[in-house]
């Protein structure tokens, strides 16, 4: 990749993106939803919906991002991570919307599309696969220059989200318990065997200080929402036959442990057995999973664990909740909706474009 000419090819995007976009989503929400889209080309681009403006913004790049990670010490910078089996990351400033190319994995391993700054922004932790030694690593870079300070061990493969709990010294980091490999792009090579696993990491030193498993080890543990509490949503995907699949959404308490949300046996079929993106919302007390496959979200009750329902929706993938606890969803087909809790239903279910786009699997909102 030339990042000379990525930064020259970068500015046109918004003009592109812009024009003829339109969300009618309540007037009181507020904020930005980040995220990777796609046009109907296929071209590949970083950015995101304004709230206020109701605009979508964004930049182009030559490959599919999937997560992102705000810099807490200047929040216009935004890091996009590549999808599995991608090796590059970019940052796109929002103040600007240029983007640059900031470093690529090193031989022999690949991002899993997710990372997270240190408190201070200072340091970069990014989930990496390490399939030549078979092992999940969190490379530690210097955003200053990118360069890799630390590895962290984190007990297991695959790793996928990563997150802070509230304490601001330990990690919580989802291993998917799934071996890939390059040669043979995302062909899932063990699982018969696979081991998916939680685990709760001090950043100081790597000590891993918790590790929690599934009663089914076909449960690829995936995605995280984390409270202010530390209480964790968990996003699931059943590597067997999807109507089988026991739940596919799970809560994590620190201290205590990780357990299964129920999923009634008549709504399983609906699920597919995987989720997209998951979000908790205290002020809501909801817990929302994305299922693209089901064509909808599950709901659960975050107070009593108990399920709320589905709302039917078309390829759902991304969920971000917002300052004010309001979770809003994405589908790919480039519309927006808000999650309303009594009953389960969804609000401004529409979107008016001539220049169709699909979001990626992953909104994170900042304001």
């Amino acid at each position: 990749m030339n990042r000379r000419n990525f930064l020259i090819g970068s500015a046109v995007a918004l003009g592109a993106v812009t024009a003829g976009v339109g969300y009618r989503l309540r007037s009181q929400l507020h904020g930005t939803l980040l995220s990777a889209f796609e046009d109907a080309r296929g071209d590949q681009y970083v950015g995101g919906l304004s709230l206020e403006s109701k605009q979508v913004f964004g930049a182009h790049i030559p490959l599919r991002a999937h997560g992102c990670a705000i810099d807490p010490a200047d929040p216009q910078r935004v890091y996009f991570f590549a999808r599995r089996p991608g090796t590059a990351a970019f940052e796109l400033r929002r103040d600007t919307l240029q983007v640059r190319m900031l470093f690529e994995t090193p031989a022999g391993r690949h991002l899993a599309g997710h990372g997270v700054f240190s408190p201070d922004g200072s340091l970069l932790y990014t989930p990496e696969h390490d399939y030549e030694n078979v092992r999940g690593v969190l490379a530690v870079r210097r955003t200053s220059d990118f360069s890799i300070v630390a590895e962290i061990d984190t007990h297991g493969i695959d790793p996928h989200e990563v997150a802070w709990l509230p304490d601001g010294r330990s990690l919580l980091v989802a291993n998917g318990g799934i071996m890939t490999h390059p040669r043979t792009f995302r062909r899932k090579l063990n699982i018969a065997t696979m081991d998916p696993s939680l685990c709760v990491i001090d950043a100081s030193n790597g000590e891993c200080r918790e590790q929690w498993r599934l009663p089914d080890h076909l449960l690829s543990i995936r995605h995280l929402s984390v409270t202010s509490s530390g209480v964790t949503a968990i996003g699931l995907q059943y590597e067997g036959e999807p109507a089988d699949a026991p739940g596919i959404a799970a809560i994590y308490q620190p201290g205590s442990g990780l357990r299964l949300l129920p999923s009634p046996v008549a709504e399983r079929t609906r699920f597919h057995g995987y989720v997209a993106s998951i979000a908790i919302s205290e002020p809501q007390q909801l817990i929302a999973a994305a299922c693209p496959y089901g064509q909808g979200v599950a709901c659960w009750s975050s107070t009593d664990d108990r399920y709320l329902g589905f709302i039917a929706a078309a390829e759902n993938y991304g969920l971000s909740r917002l300052a004010d606890g309001s979770i809003i969803a994405s589908q790919r087909d480039g519309s927006a909706y808000e999650i309303d809790k009594t009953p389960p239903r969804s609000h401004f279910l529409q979107f008016a474009s001539d220049f169709p786009l699909r979001w990626d699997d992953h909104w994170v909102a900042v304001t």
